[in-house]
């Protein structure tokens, strides 16, 4: 598992819209586009993967460096979907209150995965998940954990049950320095650990937990 120290992100709140958008938009094109969505489908998931880590990794201002939460260090593109379902849902203060936290956060590719997962559109997945803010919260809650849990942690919590705030229990398994959480058949897996803030950690997560209610 690859571990990132600290990453201290700066940006605005992403909109709603920006889900569907971030995680799914179509770009119009001829010949050239094609032969670019060809390629595309040939790069592997462990080559998106580090993709993702270069970008969140260079995503460091020396300007405003200082006390960062949880929520302010998600103010990056590649979380703008989280964020916009975060705020929808209007768990912002939540977020960025004492603490601490463990929160498990998916990226939009994240999203985009488990869109395909389920066989659904990504515009469809937001519908889902927007169109009931209840159902939102619990998904949301059963990314965090009330308490700091670091990566050099979960050795010792091998095998036990993490109690998500949504009253979700997350498994937690961790051999051979890969760490990952499951709620029933739903497994998210650590692609990069200890994103410290003031009020706990983010872990950055390959898959969206669903709450045993989402399950089929």
């Amino acid at each position: 598992m690859r571990k990132f120290q600290k990453v201290i992100a700066l940006g605005a709140v992403a909109t709603l819209g920006l889900f569907a958008t971030a995680c799914g938009g179509d770009s119009d094109g001829g010949a050239n586009d094609e032969t670019t969505d060809t390629a595309s489908e040939e790069v592997t998931a462990d080559t998106a993967t580090d993709t993702t880590e270069t970008t969140v990794s260079k995503t460091v201002s020396s300007d405003l460096a200082g006390p960062q939460t949880i929520v302010d260090l998600l103010q990056i593109p590649e979380f703008s979907a989280l964020v916009s379902l975060v705020t929808t849902a209007g768990l912002v203060e939540t977020l960025s209150g004492e603490g601490p936290f463990t929160l498990l956060a998916p990226t939009n590719a994240a999203f985009e995965a488990l869109a395909k997962k389920m066989g659904v559109t990504i515009e469809e997945l937001s519908a889902t998940l927007t169109g009931d803010v209840e159902l939102l919260k619990k998904v949301l809650t059963s990314h965090v954990i009330a308490g700091k849990i670091m990566a050099a942690d979960t050795a010792a919590l091998n095998g036990t049950e993490a109690d998500m705030l949504s009253g979700e229990k997350a498994k937690v398994v961790s051999a051979d320095g890969v760490v990952s959480f499951t709620i029933g058949t739903s497994t998210a897996t650590v692609d990069m650990a200890d994103i410290d803030g003031t009020n706990g950690v983010i872990h950055i997560v390959d898959m969206p937990l669903l709450p045993l209610s989402m399950q089929k």
